[in-house]
């Protein structure tokens, strides 16, 4: 894919439904924007989704190895630096920014939420 591709909104197989709204709702502060028979739909604004989380496939299934063809990470882009900047404060209270020691950049780093889905959060 072209270097500047962006995907609209990205589907993710999870274990735990609740560890998937504690993290992208109240952790990373998107907002929950419907759910549905063991899913969940979260997004920045108003708009329908940019994440989908759902346990369709079952909930005692063991992560990809790395070695595994699929998703590396996705990205989420933060409006601006003091946006980034909050995210970053919160995901440190949260020990998962120290946890995960994946400040690449004054712009840009790496974690990974509760199912070891990488992510990397930026601003330009």
């Amino acid at each position: 894919m072209p270097a500047d591709t962006l995907i609209g909104d990205v589907h993710l197989h999870v274990s735990n439904l609740s560890n998937a709204m504690k993290f992208y709702h109240e952790i990373l502060g998107l907002n929950l924007t419907t759910t549905y028979p063991d899913a969940y739909f979260f997004a920045a604004g108003r708009y329908h989704h940019h994440i989908a989380t759902n346990t369709w496939l079952g909930t005692n299934i063991l992560p990809a190895s790395p070695e595994s063809i699929g998703l590396n990470h996705f990205g989420i882009e933060l409006p601006n630096k003091e946006e980034f900047d909050r995210t970053l404060k919160q995901l440190q209270r949260q020990n998962i920014a120290a946890k995960n020691n994946g400040l690449l950049s004054s712009k840009t780093i790496l974690i990974q939420d509760p199912n070891d889905i990488r992510i990397q959060v930026y601003h330009m």
